[in-house]
């Protein structure tokens, strides 16, 4: 339209958002259209009392920026070069002197109903209560590590965090390197929305940024990637698309920043405001309660606090869940005295936000990571075997029966067998089937449709569950019934040094097995 109807459109807008009570902001400004001038404007329900939480987790190579851009992000203070910026984002001292990551750190950026940023007032510095109380969107970044000998815990933070958009940091003076290509294929393993971001354009040749965003531009084109980017800092009309398309799995925005000059996190900051969580997590509220465990701490005074995911329905403070399975497969009730979700004391949480539970009369050493707090009226089971559709994305040779790798779900960790394969007997790189596991030491607690990644070594696959054994039994248990009933044996003392031994019982000369039997 016209510049004199784009602003009698900009007073009936407001007059509109008046009545019905709503926030508006525009977000660019007139760019030019087909037919005349275009504006996009940011409408919010004012008097709504439920934030929305955006996830983030933030994946890249060693000394990409990672952890300074976060800081940057949530302090609103540049970095000196130096790493000033990232030292809030760091759990550990070791973390602080090496300046390298080795845990899952986890910062938080809050903005209002008119989608002002609230972690940077001028006047005092901003606590995670203020940002909570104030905040209609929040957005929550999960700091992984880089370095290739903690992919354990980046795989756990990827897998057990539940994250709604990845953030692929790459230096633009570094280039693509291994561990970008394996952060890539992991967040394309978990189907995650992934937006690439070119750190430290300060100190990069010219020459050298082109032949980083060309490599970057030749590796989105490859089959088993096959994403179309969008450079998102080049025009209004690329960043608003790389905004309607966030959820989708076929974009990839493309950001250069820079967290010494600041030059365009102003940018990204905006991209957060305006993306919309892509796990619908206001219809999972309705679903019986379920927290995913994936840490663990003692608290004096307190007791035993255990921190995770609510990947469905509601917890409330004072409610009984059961917690489970235990080495045997068991789930035992207990009760949540307090909940603390940000930082913050609260009553109760919903699906999609992280929290720490403390639990009454239960010890620390009776919890591990890969357990679940679930509502009793659900009834779970824990299973041992379970069935899913795999695809093996590398293997220097050939997977066969017994191949035990790392299996990986949620915030599950534990070696499984595999022990059956349906019509094909041995699996190579690329190669797709229905497998057959068993966990080796434990039962776990799974449902169908949960997307699995296992890993032996460089070997990688990925898959998604769909059938789970509740019935079986432990398989110890089963192999032992099975020697019992297959092997006949009878006692009889032999003199000689004073020990029992078994002498077999021979039956039409048949030879039976000889069990040894220890001196009582």
């Amino acid at each position: 339209m016209s510049e004199a109807d784009l602003e009698k459109a900009k007073i009936n807008l407001a007059k509109i958002c008046t009545e019905l009570g709503c926030e508006h902001k525009q977000m660019t400004d007139g760019r030019s259209g087909k037919n005349g001038k275009v504006a996009d404007f940011l409408l919010r329900e004012s008097n709504t009392e439920r934030c929305s939480d955006i996830r983030i987790a933030v994946c890249g190579n060693v000394d990409s920026g990672k952890s300074t851009m976060v800081g940057v992000l949530t302090s609103g203070k540049l970095d000196n070069g130096r790493g000033i910026a990232r030292q809030s984002c760091f759990n550990f001292k070791h973390e602080k002197e090496s300046g390298r990551t080795s845990s899952v750190g986890e910062a938080m950026l809050g903005f209002d109903v008119k989608g002002e940023c609230l972690n940077q007032p001028a006047d005092h510095k901003v606590d995670w209560g203020e940002i909570m109380e104030k905040s209609f969107k929040v957005v929550t970044f999960f700091d992984l590590a880089g370095h290739e000998k903690y992919l354990r815990t980046t795989v756990s933070g990827m897998t057990g965090n539940m994250p709604d958009y990845c953030f692929l940091l790459i230096g633009a003076n570094m280039g693509i390197t291994r561990m970008t290509k394996e952060h890539m294929g992991l967040a394309l393993a978990l189907k995650i929305p992934i937006v690439i971001i070119i750190t430290k354009i300060d100190m990069c040749p010219e020459n050298v940024r082109k032949q980083t965003l060309a490599d970057i531009h030749q590796l989105l084109k490859l089959r088993s990637v096959r994403k179309m980017p969008v450079h998102a800092t080049r025009s209004d009309e690329e960043f608003i698309k790389a905004v309607r398309t966030s959820t989708q799995d076929r974009v990839v925005p493309i950001f250069e920043v820079s967290s010494v000059t600041g030059q365009n996190l102003d940018m990204i900051r905006k991209y957060l405001n305006l993306i919309p969580p892509r796990i619908p997590w206001d219809k999972l509220r309705s679903c019986p309660a379920e927290v995913s465990i994936d840490q663990t701490w003692f608290v004096s005074g307190v007791g035993t606090v255990v921190g995770g995911t609510v990947t469905g329905g509601v917890v409330t403070a004072g409610s009984t869940l059961l917690l489970g399975p235990d080495s045997l497969g068991h789930f035992q009730p207990v009760m949540i005295k307090s909940i603390h979700s940000k930082r913050v004391p609260v009553k109760t949480v919903s699906a999609g936000q992280s929290a720490g539970f403390a639990l009454k009369k239960i010890k620390r050493s009776a919890i591990r990571k890969g357990m679940v707090l679930v509502d009793p009226k659900t009834n779970p089971k824990a299973t041992w075997i379970f069935e899913a559709d795999v695809a093996v994305l590398y293997h220097s040779t050939t997977i066969h029966l017994n191949y035990q790798p790392v299996v990986q779900c949620m915030t599950m960790r534990q070696a499984a067998k595999i022990i059956e394969i349906q019509q094909k007997e041995v699996l190579r790189t690329g190669d797709r089937a229905k497998v057959k596991f068993r966990f080796m030491f434990r039962p776990e607690y799974l449902k169908p449709n949960m997307r699995l990644i296992f890993r032996e070594g460089r070997c990688k696959g990925l898959g998604v569950i769909s059938a789970v054994c509740i019935e079986d039994d432990n398989p110890e248990a089963e192999a032992s019934a099975t020697t019992t009933t297959t092997t006949t044996t009878t006692t009889s003392t032999v003199a000689g040094k004073g020990k029992n031994k078994m002498a077999p019982e021979t039956t039409g000369g048949a030879k039976q097995k000889v069990v040894p039997v220890k001196e009582r």
